[in-house]
């Protein structure tokens, strides 16, 4: 056994604080249960007021005036400083091929944002797609330099271990050794919190004007992203609402809590929608964001959570990080068929599923998952799911890892063409990035611009009204 275990380094990519995104989220609690074995640091995007867990020191390697030249510096110190490095990018560190080689590389592959910028590309094809060949030429210099991978789901693995083979690298080595490639890239979705959720504040029913003790709480646990269905979660709505008029629909959160993240159009879709069916601040709320350790108390009120999406290429592959807090929280779920918690809800019994793009079906599962009866007998499947999704037993592949690190085969190269294209790579992932602020920063700009001349014109024509009325 390992008498000093090696020094881990997670690098936290989102926003750590008290408003946390999915990727916030996962590596607080990773570093939280590697810190129980192991010395860890969590790097984080910007200095934060929470205190870190047992066992881990926080660095902050960016803020509000850092740019990514301070920023890559500074995880160049940090990497150098430790054995194993745990992360979701690595934009700023393309060109240290020598510091990259001599550390054990994690890289997660949890969530496939390849796929969620095809989205946005689809949505947005001026701004999308420059970003979307951005994180292709990112994800190629991570599938080039993991020793080991992380992903989410079987489904998942599936897609990487295609990457991974398009790559390079699988190779006889790993077959030699590990026909299974579970060295190479393993299953480490989301977890629950071991400690029982316990309210602490108000939920929706205290802090929203408009919903009452008695009404029946839909909660949209989560985030409003392009690729999501809230809409025919409106339609559902209006559809229950004619029939109930206590019931309420609840947006937990329509933006990222990360400062840079702009709000997605689907937010504007859904409240057109809702304004147009009337339902706005009737039976549809929509909430700002709820802080990550406040988010036990909206679940708590909750009847029940819905997480819909259309059918695209993300749905597929992807892991809806929230509804593991509806296990913890003890809450039923109707969901969109199609994705790995759909396939959870269904084989587990712990909520419904349903077609995509169907309101009359997502309102029929919602009247008969409201049945007292059929409640309950969820309640309890839940109850005894939410035990063996833990985040210590969703962790294990990665605490084995980080406890003994290793590296098989010999594709993870450095040589000078490969080198030179992924510094070329970077260069002009620096340019469109900054290509992007310029983009933002003129917007701003004109807006205020505008403003100003608006309010010259209309304090000149109130003076020439003036001066006519006198005359």
């Amino acid at each position: 056994m390992t008498t000093n275990p090696p020094t881990v380094l997670l690098i936290a990519s989102d926003t750590i604080g008290r408003q946390m995104a999915g990727s916030g989220i996962r590596y607080w609690n990773l570093a939280r249960v590697l810190g129980r074995r192991q010395p860890v640091t969590l790097a984080i995007p910007a200095a934060t007021t929470l205190t870190p867990p047992p066992g881990v020191t926080m660095v902050p390697y960016g803020g509000p005036d850092a740019d990514e030249d301070r920023r890559g510096k500074k995880l160049a110190e940090l990497i150098a400083e430790h054995q194993v490095i745990v992360a979701q990018h690595l934009p700023y560190l393309y060109a240290d091929t020598d510091l990259l080689a001599s550390r054990f590389l994690v890289i997660d592959l949890y969530a496939p944002w390849i796929l969620e910028k095809l989205e946005w590309a689809r949505t947005d094809p001026e701004r999308g797609e420059p970003a979307r060949k951005d994180d292709v030429a990112i994800l190629n210099r991570l599938l080039s330099l993991g020793d080991f991978f992380l992903c989410a789901s079987e489904r998942q693995r599936d897609f990487w271990l295609g990457a991974l083979a398009a790559a390079g690298r699988i190779e006889f080595e790993h077959a030699a050794t590990d026909p299974g490639l579970r060295t190479l890239i393993d299953v480490v979705p989301f977890g629950l919190t071991e400690a029982p959720p316990e309210k602490t504040g108000p939920g929706p029913r205290g802090a929203i004007a408009g919903i009452g003790p008695d009404d029946t709480v839909l909660l949209w646990n989560g985030g409003l992203w392009n690729w999501l269905d809230p809409l025919t979660a409106i339609r559902a709505t209006h559809l229950l609402a004619a029939g109930d008029p206590g019931i309420r629909l609840v947006f937990m959160g329509t933006r990222s809590p990360v400062g840079w993240a702009a709000e997605m159009g689907i937010v504007a879709q859904a409240r057109e929608l809702t304004r147009d069916l009337g339902l706005l601040d009737r039976h549809v709320f929509f909430n700002d964001w709820v802080p990550y350790d406040a988010r036990q108390n909206w679940l708590l009120e909750a009847d029940l959570t819905v997480s819909l999406h259309s059918v695209t290429a993300e749905s597929r592959y992807s892991f809806r990080t929230r509804m593991l807090d509806n296990l913890w929280c003890g809450v039923p779920i109707v969901a969109t068929e199609g994705d790995v918690v759909a396939d959870l809800i269904r084989e587990e019994g712990i909520g419904l599923t349903v077609p995509p793009d169907d309101p009359g079906a997502v309102a029929d599962a919602v009247r008969k998952i409201l049945d007292p009866a059929q409640r309950d007998a969820v309640r309890d499947t839940i109850a005894f799911v939410a035990r063996r999704y833990t985040w210590e037993r969703a962790s294990e592949p990665l605490l084995a890892y980080c406890w003994e690190p290793r590296r098989i085969g010999t594709a993870r190269g450095h040589d000078p063409v490969a080198a030179y294209i992924h510094n070329l790579e970077r260069t002009y992932s620096e340019t469109a990035q900054y290509g992007r602020h310029l983009e933002r920063v003129i917007a701003q700009q004109n807006a205020a611009l505008e403003s100003s001349i608006d309010a010259r014109v209309r304090r000149l024509a109130h003076a020439l009204r003036s001066r006519l009325r006198r005359g």
